[in-house]
């Protein structure tokens, strides 16, 4: 089978069509880079799709570690708000580092670790059963190890964590009743004028701890510190709801971006039909 090739046919007015063919091409380029970059940013955006800062941190920090108190003073009926953080955390697709102390402290997950990690340990914070109105817990693997309360050495091993990860935009979230020791007291001032000066945020979630070991950590880190008890919202008699985490505005306008975009691009590329067709 052969094609039958002919002259090419003369149009007269094609000189007038070169500008027109132009500013198509234009337009046509510069659809195609904005749906590249538009598209490229999307999943950019869906790889962290539902995360961004929970709650608990403080605005500009995007990971943090949780510096949790595990002494005698805190087990029991307050473990379910340390669940609770944990939870609105998760919730959040919050990437997060985990550090427990008593008189002393340990890391148990790095900043960024992905949320999936630090939902292991919820369930050693959740009571079995409750009885009498009171909710039971079981035994914890750490509870061997609690005894007294230096919270300078929990503030001090979440500090080396960030800079052990090189994060610049790293937070503290302590969880403690602050019932501090009171040899404890220089190392935590001390500790208090470094973070300041590092510019390592905090926020503070205290754990049923008295007005006047809340006031003595407003003057070392500030009255805004504190997480509001807005934060925890309540349902029913022993349960507690996660805190909550903002939703993906930035992914959602992307998204319709993306699909303006396409709409454009068949507005305005669409094939030229002749009139003798239509």
């Amino acid at each position: 089978m052969t094609l039958d090739r002919r002259s090419p046919t003369r149009l007269g007015d094609l000189p007038q069509l070169a500008q027109p063919a132009w500013r198509t091409t234009f337009v046509r380029v510069g659809l195609a880079l904005a749906l590249a970059a538009t598209l490229a940013g999307a999943v950019l955006l869906a790889r962290s799709a539902g995360s961004g800062r929970a709650a608990v941190l403080p605005v500009g920090a995007k990971t943090g570690v949780i510096v949790s108190d595990m002494s005698a003073s805190v087990a029991g009926p307050t473990f379910e708000r340390v669940a609770t953080v944990v939870r609105g955390l998760v919730a959040a697709n919050q990437a997060m580092g985990l550090v427990m102390f008593s008189d002393v402290a340990y890391e148990l997950l790095p900043p960024n670790t992905p949320p999936s990690a630090l939902e292991q340990f919820v369930r050693f914070f959740v009571p079995e059963k409750v009885a009498q109105g009171q909710p039971l817990f079981g035994q914890s693997p750490w509870s061997q190890f609690s005894g007294g309360t230096r919270i300078s050495t929990g503030l001090v091993a979440g500090e080396q964590a960030l800079l052990r990860a090189g994060e610049p935009h790293g937070a503290l979230v302590l969880m403690s009743d602050l019932n501090d020791a009171q040899d404890d007291r220089e190392p935590l001032v001390a500790e208090a004028l470094t973070l300041k000066k590092a510019h390592v945020p905090i926020r503070i979630v205290p754990l049923n701890a008295s007005p006047q070991n809340v006031a003595l950590f407003s003057q070392l880190f500030g009255s805004g510190v504190f997480v509001s008890v807005h934060a925890f919202r309540h349902q029913g008699k022993h349960r507690v709801l996660p805190v909550s985490a903002g939703s993906p505005w930035a992914l959602l306008t992307v998204g319709l971006v993306f699909i303006g975009l396409l709409a454009a691009n068949e507005r305005l590329n669409s094939r030229l039909v002749p009139e003798s067709a239509a």
